[in-house]
């Protein structure tokens, strides 16, 4: 641990492995979650709940 506490320590092998897998594995949710956005969009259009030409703003 550092004398100073606002610098945090270094990180581990292991914990750097571990905010690289995080990081990529919230990539992929945001992307999955965006097209999950659009496709509800799309089905609400179909179901004349939205006008086909808007899309949904994603989250």
């Amino acid at each position: 641990m550092s004398a100073d506490p606002a610098v945090p320590a270094p990180l581990t092998g292991d914990e750097h492995a571990e905010l690289l897998f995080l990081r990529a594995e919230n990539a992929l949710l945001r992307t999955e979650r965006d097209i999950l956005v659009k496709a509800a969009g799309w089905f609400a259009a179909d179901a004349g709940v939205l006008d086909r030409h808007t899309e949904p703003e994603p989250r």
